[in-house]
């Protein structure tokens, strides 16, 4: 046994109220990360049910290159369970998934947002749905291949960042409570994605040098656009005004769904400086562009509050972050009294994004976060 393995089991041994033996819900999506979680699991001892979601057709997955979720990734999932002796079954959670993830996917570009939807099927799919599951098989703990850390400080779970900065997932789990966070396990949290590798390879695991899934897992070729009219929800408005923010119409867009806060190339649009998309209008049909300064903002509104512990009584000092691969920045979080909050930040942000998320830190802890409504 490698001085890594071996340190890894005994950190999962270490774990407050894990017992060897106990049953433990592994989701296994059929990539690297997931499958070694699992393996990891088997070989310290516990009882590992694996279990793959069917999220969405069969056949769109076939055809879904370089996603997560696929037909044969759930393969990939059955020969590691099969290989190390646990059982493993393919839930469909298809409807569920449409209702809480795809539709909200949907509505969000067709109100002129950009929607995250992979923090939507964490929160309603990974760790509520899964857990509902486990219930009913009398396993305690749902574990996941996140790089993301649980610990316990003696009076409340605390969700920290992941050791390694590059793979940290913190950003996608603001959702956690205290009634889930004792029930969830990341055992991959203290190691790198190289170090993940060589585990796999060590544990025996066939896949151990399998690429990375990109990007969302059903949207095929990444096409937004295409997807919304594949779903027959295409608002069918036809072209709109591209409009600088000091009123000039400079050009007309094919959708205002098709763009986002940020965007830069793509509005086919002749100026001289660069001009930047600052905001998607869907109720007047009005992409608005200016120049990269009217990208920032110290301010914003956010909705659908969620806090890891006891919401604060009052406004809130700490750290923020607007997007997966921001830094955060130091910020004010002051609750509003119809239960959003306002985030003001001690210096200008780019492109904050209506629909993204935003995930309060300190010390590298996450406290808490919700859906960005608007920046001010």
């Amino acid at each position: 046994m490698s001085h890594l393995l071996d340190q890894t089991l005994a950190l999962l041994r270490s774990h407050p109220t894990l017992r060897q033996g106990d049953r433990i819900l592994a989701a296994m999506s059929g990539g690297v990360d997931s499958s070694v979680m699992a393996a990891l699991l088997h070989r310290g001892g516990y009882e590992v049910i694996g279990v793959s979601m069917q999220l969405f057709d069969k056949k769109s997955a076939q055809t879904s290159d370089g996603k997560c979720c696929t037909l044969d990734d759930f393969q990939d999932a059955r020969r590691v369970a099969y290989e190390l002796g646990f059982p493993h079954y393919v839930m469909d959670f298809e409807s569920r998934f449409r209702e809480t993830v795809i539709e909200g996917f949907i509505q969000g570009y067709l109100n002129g947002e950009t929607p995250s939807p992979c923090i939507r099927c964490n929160q309603h799919l990974k760790f509520s749905a899964l857990m509902e599951r486990a219930d009913s098989m009398a396993a305690h703990f749902v574990a996941t291949g996140h790089y993301s850390t649980i610990s316990w400080d003696g009076g409340k779970w605390q969700l920290r960042k992941a050791a390694d900065p590059a793979k940290d997932q913190s950003y996608f789990l603001f959702h956690h409570t205290q009634a889930t966070l004792p029930r969830t396990l990341f055992p991959l949290a203290h190691l790198s994605k190289p170090e993940v590798r060589r585990l796999g390879a060590e544990l025996g695991l066939h896949l151990a040098d399998k690429p990375e899934s990109q990007e969302i897992c059903f949207v095929t070729q990444d096409r937004y656009d295409a997807f919304l009219a594949a779903e027959g929800r295409d608002p069918g408005l036809g072209e709109g005004d591209i409009r600088h923010l000091d009123g000039r119409v400079l050009g007309q867009h094919q959708g205002f769904w098709r763009h986002t806060v940020g965007q830069r190339r793509g509005l086919r649009i002749a100026a001289a400086e660069p001009l930047y998309v600052i905001r998607v209008e869907a109720a007047s049909n009005t992409v608005w562009v200016g120049s990269e300064s009217d990208l920032m903002s110290t301010d914003l509104v956010a909705r659908e509050i969620s806090w890891v512990n006891e919401p604060p009584v009052g406004p809130l000092a700490c750290e923020a972050r607007i997007r997966s691969r921001s830094p955060e920045a130091e910020a004010l979080v002051i609750p509003l009294p119809d239960g959003r909050v306002k985030v003001a930040f001690a210096e200008s942000q780019r492109a904050i994004a209506p629909g993204q998320a935003v995930v309060f830190y300190r010390d590298g802890e996450v406290l808490g976060g919700g859906w960005i409504d608007s920046r001010l």
